[in-house]
Formats: structure tokens, C-alpha cells, sequence
């Protein structure tokens, strides 16, 4: 028997790490998602605490309802528990964009 695939302090084989490259992919996904919602969810409170233009509250609009749609689109495509995991690890991020989308959108302009 070939002595070369056991761990030398435990006797048992050598185990590989079989990663699911679409959970891997789920994840990085996840995580630039949650990057997104935190830069929109600060440039959206900027722009509603300073003085701001039209121009700079049409992009934060822009800026939200991209990250928005993604979102929505990658809970389209969860399961269940992966949904619901989803929601409990950004879900008040994006209850915070929507809020403010409707806030910039009650805006006067």
C-alpha cells in the first residue's frame, strides 16, 4: 500500500477539497453583491443629507435600482434555504435601498 496518501500523524488518507465551482461562483457573487449594497446604501445617504443635484440623485437612483435588480435576480434563481440565507445576510441592506429609493424618489427635484 502506498504510505505517500496517509497523513503522517493521523494514519488517514489524504482528504481533497472538492469545491462546487457553482457555490464557488454563488459566493463571489454574494459577496460583490454585498460590496454593491453598502456603497449604494452610502452614496444614497449622502446624497440625502447634502446638498446634491439633480444629477447626482438621478445616478444614485441608477446606482440602486441596478443593485436592486440584481439582487432580485439572484434570489430568482436560490432554492429555498439558499433564498432564505440570502435574505438574512443582506436582506436589511436592501430594505435600507429601498427606502431610500423611495425617499430620493418623494424628493423635490
Amino acid at each position: 500500500m502506498d504510505k505517500s496518501i496517509y497523513k503522517a500523524e493521523s494514519g488517514k488518507p489524504r482528504g481533497r477539497r472538492v469545491v462546487n465551482r457553482g457555490d464557488l461562483l454563488r459566493k463571489e457573487g454574494l459577496d460583490q453583491l454585498a460590496e454593491e449594497l453598502v456603497d449604494v446604501a452610502e452614496e444614497m445617504e449622502l446624497v440625502s443629507t447634502e446638498v446634491s443635484t439633480l444629477e447626482d440623485i438621478e445616478g444614485c437612483k441608477g446606482l440602486a435600482a441596478g443593485v436592486l435588480e440584481k439582487y432580485s435576480t439572484l434570489q430568482k434563481r436560490l432554492a429555498g434555504h439558499d433564498r432564505m440565507q440570502l435574505e438574512q445576510s443582506i436582506g436589511s441592506a436592501v430594505e435600507r435601498i429601498r427606502k431610500g429609493l423611495t425617499l430620493l424618489k418623494e424628493a423635490p427635484e
